[in-house]
């Protein structure tokens, strides 16, 4: 029981129930009440109409005759007709005339409030008294709380009786019209039934709606939980379950590219470590064998695949630290102009070897920018290789620094082949290639970016990159100046 209570299927359910039945009651009471009133008020109204009829016909028999004389027989024929309790009093309150005839015997009284008050002897059959020879007579009292009346006049507007009506309703009327508010009761009812259960139809459609897209994407995610990423969940809406819908098939996407980003990255590891290794191992093992005289030449070699595992490591461990925030930067003052001068003339050897020109644009009073100056000609030299590895002969490398306002942007474009656009988006993430085979001759591990984007977002800047297949690539670096990170150093 408490599981179902705990579904939230259930619990919709139980309170569209709930608040469905209380409505409807709460619509239901109150249009009973509303009819009842609205129906008593037509009833009312219904009788003060027929009052006015009686109007003409007792005003002409006083007109005609002068006095209320034979009234009697009026009054007998206008009750007949209407059947109503009918009492005629004069001017003083003393009863003239009254249908049915019987009531002349009552005792009437007027209070000053119009209530009417009946008071008449009523005569039990079969009693009688001790020695039997009388009956025994009872008094009934009936009190009418402000009967309907009317005021009759003569020519000159001088009143001349007052007719009241005893009882609201004549004989069998009051069955009727009890009859007919029960009838509308029972029909408020009856629709009050069929609007709560199609509230609860409904509702019970509703949840479906809403919450078999949820169980389907509970399933997805435990199935993901056990490691299956190609769990996608079908959108049928543009609503907020939609939004959720894409979201969650976003996330997996990305969780699988991520995953075999992963599994890649195993492999780009294993591959480069295990070039190096083996070159070192073979030549080693030649040595051992007396196969070769250790020489200049080959102890060279042997250190430049050592400094090869070197430089991965290295760049895997910045990696490994600028992901987890733990990267150590010496802040300062730096002046571009000198940075790039420097990392320039470190490749320049490189660019003339493959007959590339360098031409370095840097905007006259370059404001400096607050950064670690080693690591920010790290990111130039990364992306000045980077365009060098893939510019053809007798190209051409433009490095450019212009001031953005409170930042700087520095960018580096190339004449080479360019990037397919469905690939910019991934260029910085690590052992990336878009082309895997001519990464490797070059001796890249696919890192290089990498380590760029992570270090110029360590310094609070950003990275871009804009490419077309054929006409070359631009890789971009913003970062902030200095006055504008000494201000936000002092706002803290």
């Amino acid at each position: 029981m408490k599981i179902m209570i705990r579904s939230l299927r259930v619990r919709l359910l139980l309170m569209t129930v709930i608040v469905s039945g209380v409505a409807v009651a709460a619509v239901g009471l109150l249009s009973s009440r509303v009819t009842s009133f609205e129906f008593q008020r037509f009833v009312g109204a219904g009788q003060e109409t027929s009052l006015e009829r009686f109007r003409d016909v007792l005003t002409e028999h006083y007109r005609q005759t002068g006095s209320w004389n034979g009234v009697q027989s009026v009054l007998d024929r206008i009750g007949e007709i209407s059947g109503r309790q009918l009492i005629l009093l004069d001017t003083q309150r003393k009863t003239i005339a009254t249908f049915p005839a019987e009531l002349l015997n009552a005792r009437i009284e007027i209070t000053p409030d119009d209530n009417l008050h009946l008071t008449s002897d009523v005569v039990e059959n079969g009693s009688r008294d001790d020695a039997g020879r009388q009956l025994r007579v009872t008094q009934q009292r009936m009190v009418f709380a402000n009967p309907p009346h009317l005021t009759l006049t003569d020519s000159q507007s001088a009143t001349i009786a007052t007719l009241f009506l005893a009882g609201r309703n004549p004989p069998g009327e009051a069955n009727e019209q009890e009859s007919f508010v029960t009838s509308v009761n029972r029909s408020l009812l009856l629709a009050a039934l069929i609007a709560g259960e199609a509230a609860v139809i409904a509702a019970f459609l509703l949840s479906r709606r809403i919450l078999g897209p949820i169980e389907a994407l509970t399933e997805a995610a435990r199935r993901m939980g056990h490691g299956d990423l190609s769990r996608r969940v079908e959108v049928r809406s543009r609503d907020e379950i939609g939004d959720l819908g894409q979201a969650f098939n976003a996330m997996a996407d990305s969780l699988a590219r991520v995953e075999q980003l992963r599994r890649n990255m195993i492999g780009d590891i294993a591959h480069e470590l295990r070039s190096p290794l083996t070159n070192i191992r073979c030549q080693l093992e030649t040595l051992q064998d007396g196969l070769a005289a250790p020489s200049p030449e080959m102890i060279a070699s042997i250190h430049e695949e050592a400094m090869l595992l070197n430089g991965l490591i290295e760049d895997l461990q910045e990696l490994a630290l600028a992901e987890a925030g733990q990267l150590r930067l010496q802040r300062g003052p730096v002046d571009l102009q000198a940075v790039i001068n420097q990392s320039v003339n470190a490749l320049q050897p490189q660019a003339v070897s493959k007959q590339l020109s360098l031409v370095v644009d840097v905007q006259p009073d370059l404001p400096q920018v607050s950064a670690d100056s080693e690591r920010i000609g790290q990111v130039l030299r990364n992306l000045l290789s980077n365009a060098i590895t893939h510019t053809p002969p007798e190209g051409r490398i433009n490095i450019r620094a212009r001031s953005m306002g409170a930042e700087v942007e520095i960018t580096v474009t190339d004449t080479g082949p360019g990037i397919g656009p469905e690939q910019i988006p991934f260029i910085f993430e690590r052992f990336y290639r878009a082309d895997d085979s001519r990464a490797r001759s070059t001796g890249g591990a696919g890192l290089g970016l990498a380590i760029v984007k992570q270090l110029v977002e360590a310094h609070g800047g950003r990275v871009w990159a804009t490419s077309e297949p054929g006409k070359g690539s631009c890789f971009g670096v913003v970062l902030p100046g200095a006055q504008a990170m000494r201000h936000k150093d002092n706002n803290r």
